[in-house]
């Protein structure tokens, strides 16, 4: 079963990633808004939530504002 994590850090720019689990492995994204098209931007992938939670703390330079 594959589950997906909307985070949303503070500051603004592009504050907004994903982590999709699936497999026991955590694949962390960046949702990038662009003015034609939305991208996503490949972090890394992780063996725990608390791990790829890390992972968008350590790429973006913020603190995590929420988690759905």
């Amino acid at each position: 079963m594959s589950k997906e994590y909307r985070v949303v850090v503070k500051g603004g720019g592009h504050n907004l990633f994903y982590i999709k689990e699936e497999d026991d492995s955590y694949s962390v994204y960046q949702h990038i808004v662009n003015l034609i098209w939305d991208d996503q931007n490949y972090i890394g992938e992780t063996d725990s939530l608390d791990d790829a939670v890390d992972l968008i703390r350590e790429h973006s330079g913020e603190e995590i504002d929420e988690i759905d």
